[in-house]
């Protein structure tokens, strides 16, 4: 599948995928939804690529939400379509099997938050705007709107969505929306030794861990707690356990190879 709404580019084990249409400010197309999914499936079977980097061309937005103009005389199977199609991307995210880091500059609104919030991490600019306008426009939020209430909770989560009001970055670090907000000139090196430290980690302790942070989100506390020590103990059969623990008591730095 060739691009023509992302960019994709790899710079040893960090993959970062751009939202190119800054013009729209990188609102999010069918298009678009789909050539970021189909990203994630390349990086997926890329060995080499050990963290991925979501972000938005320009300076305005990483993304202002849903193209108004490709949905606004949808009706109610197209709207239903539409919602599917940006939870399948989202949740694409979500699954993929390693860290995904959302670098946000500008507008991050509607449907561009709930990718937001389907990363890892997000680390932000303090001037960042972070919102649900879809009063402003008759409808509800949804898709991975769901995940705030654990994300945020739910009191923060109603504000949210019934004011559509704007936060900026600090607050939404504040509220735990956002891992750091930084100064705008800081943002590209807060999120590059972010992606340094995490590619220096066992890919597949990662990989495990992040199905395991699923896990907790999706599960009852039980099924959490025993589907975490099932993963650690198959992890153990792995040559980077071995490394890890063996560098700890070397007191060295380990070399993982585990992909």
């Amino acid at each position: 599948m060739s691009y023509t709404q992302i960019l994709l580019e790899t710079d040893g084990p960090v993959a970062t995928i751009t939202l190119n249409r800054p013009s729209a400010l990188n609102a999010v197309t069918w298009r678009l939804l789909e050539e970021v999914e189909q990203a994630l499936d390349e990086l997926s079977q890329d060995d080499n690529v050990v963290v991925a980097i979501i972000t938005g061309a320009g300076d305005k937005a990483f993304c202002s939400g849903i193209d108004i103009s490709e949905v606004k005389d949808d009706d109610m199977l197209k709207a239903r379509a539409i919602g599917r199609r940006i939870h399948d991307t989202d949740k694409a995210v979500r699954m993929f099997p390693k860290p995904v880091i959302a670098k946000v500059r500008g507008a991050c609104l509607g449907a561009g938050l709930e990718l937001a919030v389907s990363c890892d991490m997000i680390i932000s600019t303090e001037d960042a705007r972070f919102g649900f306008p879809h009063m402003h426009i008759g409808i509800p939020s949804i898709v991975e709107a769901a995940i705030l209430p654990q994300a945020i909770g739910i009191m923060r989560t109603r504000e949210l969505c019934f004011t559509a009001d704007f936060w900026d970055g600090c607050k939404a670090e504040q509220v735990g929306l956002v891992n750091h907000a930084v100064p705008t000139d800081q943002l590209d090196a807060e999120v590059d030794a972010l992606a340094k430290k995490l590619s220096g980690w066992s890919p597949l302790a990662m990989s495990v861990q992040k199905e395991i942070i699923n896990k907790w989100m999706d599960s009852d506390l039980q099924s959490a707690i025993d589907f975490s020590i099932n993963s650690v103990a198959i992890n153990f059969a792995s040559e980077d356990q071995k490394e890890g623990m063996a560098a700890f008591l070397e007191k060295r730095r380990p070399v993982f190879k585990g992909r």
